[in-house]
Order: structure tokens, then C-alpha cells, then sequence
């Protein structure tokens, strides 16, 4: 699972942990912080992911022991 980057907020500043380094936010151009907020949504939503396919392969274990048994009443 990819390493997760960490947000803090320190009194009015934001500070962002990425790659093992903090860095200051407001110290970031534009394109910097839209990358960034691009990182944080692709986390978020392979969380997400990896949430929905447990999800996925629970339901799927449990109709192939459904299908399992129905074929033994034939």
C-alpha cells in the first residue's frame, strides 16, 4: 500500500509531510499546492479502492459458497 502523506496544521500555517519531508504550504507556488491536492485525492481514493475490493472479493467468496451449495441439492 503506497505511503500516505500527512497534513498538520500549526497554528495559521499548514504544514505537509511528503516523502519523510514537511514542507509550509503557503511557501508552495500554485501548480505546487494543485499537485499536491492531486496526491491527496489519489490516496484517498485508493483507499477507497482497497476498501470497495474487499468488498468485492468478500461478495464473491460468499456466492461461489451459495453456488457451492446449490449444486450439492442437485
Amino acid at each position: 500500500m503506497p505511503k500516505k502523506e500527512k497534513v498538520v496544521e500549526k497554528e495559521t500555517t499548514k504544514i505537509v509531510t511528503v516523502n519523510g519531508e514537511e514542507i509550509d504550504v503557503s511557501s508552495l507556488e500554485s501548480d505546487s499546492i494543485l499537485y499536491l491536492n492531486h496526491v491527496f485525492d489519489l490516496d484517498k481514493q485508493l483507499t477507497d479502492l482497497d476498501f470497495k475490493a474487499q468488498q468485492l472479493r468478500t461478495a464473491k467468496a460468499a456466492f461461489l459458497s451459495m453456488f457451492g451449495k446449490s449444486r450439492k441439492k442437485e
